[in-house]
């Protein structure tokens, strides 16, 4: 049923049934959507995840397909039951494109043998939350919007020896073509069904709808009080294609009504009679091209023909081409001489597409009479907006994924059009380019308000407007402004019929409407999806299996489970209160007992005994490895949402080493010991080098890149980068590759397509910060962690890492602002006293800060400046991993998990089991020698594949003064139980 065959990838690779089965959900997806697309709709493939092998196919159990079109809109609901026959669970992620028009109405999954609507939820907060959940093996389902009109839907378990029901529901507007609808639905699925229904009621037609069928042959529509209708039932299965019903289109408005939480919505779908006339195409246009890596998925060849057609219209001018990708390239003079633009033709096939989009970057060209922007619109780099121009812009899209709410605001706002080459043919695009059309100024109503639009010109000969009613009746006038100058005013009577989804369409538009400034209308967009239970950019859906589940996060559940819920949550919510404020304590206890470690001296000597020491140590080592265990089985279960860090005694080892060390030890030979440590640590740690273990890819590609020489490195890049699309560690060594060789900008270009690589990746887009900090780009770092903070409250690793990437861009207040966020805020009890280790940096901040900072939010108790000699931490991206550093001093001891405090006074910070760190080795006074910095990869519970594991590890040398140095090194491992060799300390 595709007009090209979908790619299917499964990681690691199954059975071809497997896929073959799986791929149903995936034509369910699409064939749908083919339903508003144009005859020669290019489609872009989706991607499913199945991170789980199996050795026998899951059965599609029945498939059930309710279709219901009312006007010029269609609703269908998709129920497709699966038959896991394994004895392990699956679980299953899928991405995939809607088109401009169509929206996710809702979803259900099966929980428990029950059909369970999901709820609308906080974005960032629901990831966190079904991440969470799947740790406890509980059942959750989130549906969630990534950028544009592109989906992600992520279901856990499909059970082992179990089925698993899932629904989708789809709302759409309808295409036009020669006076009749088209509604495409999708009959292919496995290579057999079970059981197969399809039941399709077509509301107010004056005639039947007309099929065709190579399944069905002709399908027999029964007149029905209100329309037409048509069932199927079917027994095993095999259907082929794709059912499409021609539907006679009305020519008469259609108005919808529907009462939604005691308010009365609706919806208009007006027959609007545009007039048309040629515009004159000015003589000096700015051409902006998105040369970003995702740019290369754009239909060039519809592009270059809709310039073909405009610039023949132009007859003479000149054009100047900005290429925008990670910036924007500077601008190239092209003159059009009798519509000739074979130099500017040459030039764009010769683009290369590479890097991020920072749509931001273009700076406006003073002299152009017209902008035409081609891209797909969704910007991922850097923080600023399309600058506003003073002439029309037309924005262009020739690609799936895109955002095209974000492209018609920037075309609308300055009295441009928006152009979808993917829904029009050639001739419509042109048409649409170099005419002129009426266009709506206002709308009003009598007995209205709340009024809304999708576009202030017609769509296909129509006009959607939305609205709250406010009296039994009302009145809609629409104000016109003709392409001559005239005005003009339509007036219609609001009286309709009663119908689903009309609240729905209200808040779609309105939505759409605000997008077209996100960052200001962030909250009302958040506001409208809760209360409408619609997939946003700041809310998605989700199902939860407990009762309890919802409660623990806060999540108003379906209605029938809230009357239980607004019990329970009573109980719980004096816990939290109690819990939160204990945290703070917990905090300060901690913290004084760091602050004892740090006022204590250790011996410095290799005279001290060796056998007591190992003693004190072996038992240390023992409590420890026991700990790490509990913590294992801990994080195996449901962990906590929001543990309180428990005393000391019980979680933090370093006292209790502190005083077995102190029992043991002779006390005069210590303090003999102390007092020569003094003499000597202060001289020896200004003398302190790092050096670094240079990170030396092996492969192949990176091979090339190192031998090759002048230009030649980039094309070469370019040969091999189409076999490393979703290759995080191709890009990563490039970019370093083009560092060494002092390519800056190219190698900024090519670390920046990280942003492009999965659509708001939050482990990918960290990766992406910290090498820009480490590349001497705070600046772009920051909108980099902006984002991942947006995507990841939940995780105090998003705060801290905003937190010093604004220190490194040196604004010290936003710095320590957010690192207090760290420290004030109840985590999950897998982020094991971070905020220890946050108060290091928030600290050392403030005391190296000539300037005063505003340190009123912070408590008092913790404002403690802890210099130390050397430091390391340990971060990595991969979530539900375990890496474990260490350190080894001159003497030969270990720091790690295991041995937390060392004869000499290094402390390790507590062992991050769950993922990102970060893990922590504080020395106050070093004796003279070398430290070796390891980091060992122990293993991950990782249930999806996300390619190789990347850490970042940063040596620093007097910690806390004016004197700091500090190295950062960004590794990545191969596979478990792998120790690396990151760097050293020599201290003389």
């Amino acid at each position: 049923p595709f007009p090209r065959e979908p790619r299917l990838t499964i990681y690691p690779p199954t059975t071809e049934k497997l896929v073959n089965i799986f791929i149903s959900l995936v034509a369910a997806i699409l064939a749908i959507s083919l339903g508003t697309a144009h005859a020669t709709q290019i489609w872009l493939p989706p991607r499913l995840v199945i991170p789980v092998r199996t050795d026998l196919p899951v059965q599609l159990q029945s498939v059930r397909i309710r279709g219901e079109v009312s006007g010029r809109m269609a609703f269908t609901e998709l129920e497709l039951t699966f038959f896991n026959p394994n004895a392990r669970i699956l679980e299953g992620e899928l991405q995939f494109p809607l088109l401009d028009g169509q929206r996710m109405a809702s979803f259900a999954m099966d929980v428990n043998g029950a059909m369970r609507e999901a709820v609308p939820v906080d974005k960032a907060k629901g990831q966190a939350v079904f991440e969470d959940v799947i740790r406890g093996r509980i059942d959750p389902g989130l549906l969630e919007v990534t950028q544009g009109n592109n989906f992600k839907l992520r279901v856990y378990p499909i059970p082992a020896a179990g089925s698993k029901r899932v629904v989708l529901r789809i709302s759409e507007s309808l295409p036009e073509n020669n006076g009749r609808l088209s509604y495409r639905l999708p009959i292919e699925y496995a290579e057999q069904v079970g059981t197969f229904s399809l039941a399709v009621t077509v509301a107010g037609a004056t005639e039947a709808p007309v099929s065709t069928s190579n399944a069905f042959g002709t399908l027999t529509f029964v007149r029905q009080e209100n329309g037409f209708r048509a069932d199927v039932l079917r027994q095993q299965f095999a259907g082929r294609g794709v059912l499409q019903l021609d539907i006679l289109a009305s020519r008469a408005a259609h108005i919808s009504t529907e009462v939604f939480e005691g308010r009365r919505y609706f919806h208009a779908d007006v027959p609007f009679l545009s007039r048309e006339a040629p515009r004159t195409i000015p003589n000096r246009v700015s051409l902006v091209w998105d040369s970003s890596g995702s740019g290369a998925s754009r239909d060039h060849g519809r592009e270059f023909a809709l310039l073909d057609g405009y610039f023949k219209k132009m007859g003479r001018g000149e054009v100047r081409l900005t290429r925008v990708r990670d910036v924007a390239e500077a601008s190239e003079k092209f003159t059009i001489v009798d519509g000739n633009w074979r130099a500017l033709r040459e030039a764009l096939s010769n683009t290369i597409y590479d890097g991020a989009t920072n749509l931001g970057a273009y700076v406006p060209d003073r002299e152009a009479r017209e902008v035409l922007l081609f891209s797909d619109g969704i910007s991922n780099y850097g923080e600023s907006l399309f600058p506003v121009v003073p002439v029309p812009l037309y924005t262009v899209s020739a690609a799936i994924k895109a955002d095209a709410t974000a492209l018609k605001f920037l075309a609308h706002r300055s009295g441009g059009r928006f152009i979808d080459l993917t829904l029009v043919n050639g001739a419509q695009a042109l048409f649409t380019l170099t005419h002129a059309v009426t266009r709506v100024t206002s709308i009003e109503a009598d007995g209205a308000n709340e009024l809304v639009m999708a576009q202030p010109f017609a769509e296909r000969g129509r006009v959607y407007i939305g609205g709250m009613l406010t009296e039994a009746t009302s009145v809609l006038r629409i104000n016109v402004l003709h392409p001559d100058g005239k005005t003009g005013t339509l007036t219609l009577p609001i009286v309709g019929s009663a119908s689903a989804q009309v609240a729905a369409r209200w808040a779609s538009l309105r939505i759409n409407n605000l997008e077209g400034v996100y960052e200001f209308n962030r909250a009302e967009i958040r506001r409208l999806g809760r209360a409408f239970g619609l997939v946003t950019k700041e809310t998605s859906l989700i199902v939860l299996d407990r009762l309890e589940d919802y409660v623990r996060y806060e999540i108003v559940p379906p209605l029938e489970m809230r009357a239980d819920y607004q019990r329970m949550l009573a109980t719980t919510a004096q816990q939290r209160v109690a819990e939160r404020k204990s945290h703070l304590e917990n905090i300060v206890r901690l913290f004084n007992e760091k602050a004892a470690w740090w006022n204590r001296e250790f011996p410095k000597e290799r005279k001290f005994k060796k056998e007591i020491a190992a003693a004190a140590m072996g038992q240390v080592q023992q409590m420890n490895l026991q700990s790490r265990a509990d913590s294992r089985s801990e994080l195996s279960q449901s962990a906590p949402a929001a543990a309180a860090p428990t005393p000391a005694s019980a979680t933090s080892p370093a006292p209790a080493v502190a005083r077995m060390a102190a029992a043991n030890a002779p006390p005069l030979l210590e303090s003999r010991v102390a007092d020569a440590a003094k003499a000597t640590s202060s001289q020896a740690a200004s003398s302190a080098t790092i050096k670094l273990q240079k990170w030396q890819p092996d492969s192949p590609y990176a091979t090339r890149l190192q031998n090759a020489e002048g230009a030649d490195i980039y094309r070469i890049y370019q040969d091999e980068k189409p076999s490393y699309p979703n290759s995080t560690a191709f890009y990563l060594d490039a970019a370093d590759l083009f560092f060494a060789k002092g390519l800056h900008p190219l190698g900024l270009r090519i670390l920046s397509n990280l942003a492009e690589m999965d659509l708001e990746n939050r482990h990918i887009l960290r990766v992406l910060g910290y090498r820009l900090v480490q590349a001497g780009q705070p600046k772009l770092a920051l909108s980099i962690f902006k984002k991942v903070l947006l995507l990841s409250p939940e995780e105090p690793q998003s705060y801290r890492d905003l937190g010093l990437a604004f220190a490194a861009a040196n604004e010290p207040q936003k710095a320590i602002d957010n690192l207090n966020e760290v420290v004030i805020r109840p985590w999950h009890g897998r982020f094991p006293e971070i905020e220890l280790i946050t108060l290091a940096e928030l600290n050392n901040i403030v005391a190296t800060t000539k300037e005063k900072l505003d340190t009123s939010a912070i408590d008092a108790r913790l404002l403690k400046n802890l210099p130390l000699d050397l430091r390391v931490i340990l971060t990595w991206d991969a979530d539900n991993t375990d890496i474990d550093l260490w350190v080894t001093d001159p003497d030969g001891e270990r720091a790690y998990y295991g041995n937390r405090l060392t004869y000499q006074g290094g402390r390790m910070s507590l062992d991050f089991t769950g993922g990102y760190g970060p893990e922590e080795f504080s020395l106050k006074h070093a004796k003279p020698g070398k430290y070796k910095v390891e980091a060992n990869y122990f293993g991950d519970r990782r249930q999806n594949v996300t390619g190789v594991t990347t850490l970042q590890v940063k040596l620093t040398s007097k910690f806390g003064s004016a004197a700091q140095k500090e190295e950062i090194v960004t590794l990545r491992l191969k596979g478990k139980q792998e120790v690396v060799f990151v760097g050293e300390f020599e201290v003389k």
